[in-house]
C-alpha cells in the first residue's frame, strides 16, 4: 500500500477526507502557517532546532515571532546560538524534549540533522561521531514553569522522536493550547525502533487536528523516505472565524 493511500485511510477513520483541491495551499509550509495565523507574533515552540533554520524561516513570513528553541547537543547548541542572535525574541535552551523529564544519550551524527535518541537503521546515513548524556523536558513542564498558556505553531524535528515529543504535550493537546503542528514524518528504514507513521497521525486525529498538506517529500531508493507535515487544530480555525 502506498504511503498516500495509508494516510488516507487512517484519515478516513477519524472522519476525514484528503484531496488536493487548492493550488494555494501546500506550496511553502510557513507562507501557509502565516495565513492560518491570526496575528503577526506567533508563539513558536522549535524543539530540534539544530542550527537554526527553522528559526529564520519563521523570522521571513511574521513580523515578531516569539520563537522557543531546543537543542540538546552541546556543539550543535552553540552553533544555533551564533546562528540566531540577530533575531530578537528567540530564546534557546540546551535540552532536549520528550515524554518525560530524564536523562537520555544522544547519538550525535557525522551529519548533525542525523543526530537522533534512535540508532541509525537502514536507510540512515553519516555515522555515530559520539554519544552524549543530555537532559529531558517536556513540553507541558516548560510552559508549566514559564507561564506559557499557548502554543500557535509546535514544530518538532527530532529525527524520529517526535511522537514522545507530542505525548509531553498532552494536557497543552488535550485543552486545545497548541494551534499548529509543523513535523517531519518519516515512511522508511530510517531508525532502529522508528514508531509507524500510523501512531503520529492517530495521536494528531485524536487530538482534534487535521492535516494541512504534506511538503518536499524525498525518496530512497525510488521509495517514500520522508516529508514535513503541517496539522492544524480545528479550534484554533473556528476560533480564528
Amino acid at each position: 500500500m502506498s504511503w498516500k493511500r495509508e494516510v488516507r485511510k487512517i484519515a478516513r477513520r477519524f472522519g476525514y477526507a484528503i484531496n488536493r483541491i487548492s493550488s494555494e495551499v501546500g506550496q511553502d509550509p510557513f507562507e501557509d502557517m502565516a495565513r492560518i495565523l491570526h496575528g503577526d507574533s506567533p508563539m513558536v515552540c522549535d524543539v530540534g532546532a539544530n542550527l537554526g533554520q527553522t528559526v529564520g524561516a519563521f523570522h521571513r513570513v511574521f513580523r515578531d515571532p516569539r520563537v522557543y528553541s531546543f537543542e540538546p547537543s552541546p556543539t550543535t547548541f552553540d552553533l544555533l546560538r551564533s546562528n540566531t542572535a540577530q533575531y530578537p525574541n528567540v530564546h534557546a535552551w540546551n535540552r532536549a524534549l520528550g515524554s518525560s523529564r530524564c536523562q537520555m544519550t544522544l547519538q550525535e551524527n557525522s551529519t548533525p540533522e542525523m543526530t537522533s535518541f534512535l540508532p541509525l537503521s537502514n536507510f540512515g546515513w553519516g555515522s555515530v561521531m559520539k554519544q552524549t548524556r543530555v537532559d529531558v523536558d517536556t513540553v507541558d513542564a516548560f510552559c508549566a514553569e514559564n507561564n506559557i498558556d499557548r502554543i500557535d505553531v509546535l514544530k518538532s524535528d527530532t529525527q524520529g522522536f517526535d511522537l514522545e515529543v507530542f505525548k509531553g504535550a498532552e494536557s497543552m493537546f488535550q485543552q486545545n493550547k497548541i494551534g499548529l503542528v509543523f513535523t517531519e514524518i518519516i515512511f522508511n528504514d530510517m531508525y532502529k525502533n522508528l514508531p509507524p507513521v500510523s501512531q503520529i497521525l492517530e495521536f494528531l486525529f485524536s487530538h482534534n487536528f487535521a492535516l494541512v498538506s504534506f511538503y518536499e517529500l524525498s525518496y530512497q531508493e525510488r521509495l517514500a523516505s520522508w516529508a514535513d507535515a503541517l496539522f492544524v487544530n480545528k479550534s484554533y480555525i473556528q476560533e480564528a472565524h
